[in-house]
């Protein structure tokens, strides 16, 4: 649990990167066929996450496409949260799984894709359904997509430890060819969450009630949220055969909760395009939860209290 924000970032980062050399589905084409791997290797913070990725794409008839994908992530070290709380080092292992099929009808693709995530102490199961359409002269897309998951969570040294969390998302997408050089597009999507939404080895702090030490306790967090991102996006295609683009996202959710994202990135082909160097830089800006605190006054001081 502690590594699972990195995990997740890594394993984004394997996906796009997968993603980019198999091309993504588009509603009136299908992506290529590929078998592409990857190896990517994270140490920091007391951490080392290291692991493979591979992706296989195969075409049938022109009118369906199937993908599968392999993900392993290894961890091992001990993190900022696991130092202060003295806990022993993490050593676990994450593997998923995921397939996918893409049906083109017309200017029309449908999509299915299930996933399966097992590490020590998380399981996930997520299922996820979209359909993406060309119209007004196939200068724009519009794509819409909804999942949903299963999550049960449990903890390293508490066998008698079980709680579930379901995830449902819903999302809309556009995509618009502006100019022969600039495609634009606008996303927005929203999650609900409800069941276990906390790290069961995270604690709070708070004042001892003789006010001469620090005592910790379990977070307490609510068990809801809906969270809401918009984000606006651009590419622009460069005379010499390169690409800048860049993106801008907002979230915002329940628990009051706000995040800012900024992307900008450029694209360089080649040898004919058999190589392909990327370049992009990040900046993200996130507030506290309305619930949070580096140290509480006291036990109970209020119905919801967390440290993350």
């Amino acid at each position: 649990m502690p590594a699972r924000a990195i995990r997740n970032v890594l394993t984004l980062l394997a996906r796009a990167a997968l993603l980019a050399c198999a091309a993504v589905a588009h509603a009136g084409v299908l992506p290529e066929e590929r078998a592409d791997a990857m190896y990517k290797s994270y140490e920091g913070d007391g951490l080392k996450i290291d692991g493979p990725a591979v992706l296989v794409r195969k075409n049938f008839a022109d009118k369906v496409s199937v993908s599968a994908g392999y993900y392993v992530d290894q961890v091992s070290g001990a993190s900022v949260d696991m130092v202060v709380l003295g806990a022993s080092e993490l050593r676990e292992e994450r593997k998923q799984y995921n397939v996918g099929v893409d049906y083109l009808r017309g200017k029309v693709t449908y999509s299915v894709g299930f996933t399966n995530s097992k590490e020590n102490d998380y399981d996930s199961d997520t299922a996820s359904i979209s359909i993406s359409q060309d119209m007004f002269g196939d200068l724009t897309t519009v794509t819409l997509s909804a999942s949903r998951g299963w999550d049960t969570i449990t903890k390293v040294g508490a066998p008698d430890f079980l709680e579930k969390l379901d995830r449902r998302t819903y999302a809309v997408g556009v995509s618009q060819i502006v100019t022969r050089n600039l495609i634009a597009g606008f996303d927005y999507e929203a999650i609900t969450e409800e069941g276990y939404l906390q790290n069961p080895y995270r604690a709070i702090r708070y004042v001892s009630p003789d006010g001469t030490t620090f005592l910790t306790a379990p977070e307490i967090y609510p068990r809801t949220r809906t969270g809401n991102a918009v984000a606006l996006r651009a590419k622009y295609y460069l005379p010499w055969r390169a690409a800048v683009s860049g993106r801008y996202r907002y979230y915002f959710d329940t628990w009051d909760i706000r995040a800012h994202t900024a992307e900008i990135g450029y694209t360089q082909p080649f040898l004919n395009d058999a190589l392909l160097a990327d370049f992009s830089y990040r900046y993200y800006t996130q507030g506290s939860a309305s619930f949070y605190s580096d140290l509480f006054p006291r036990e109970n001081f209020q119905n919801f209290m967390g440290r993350d």
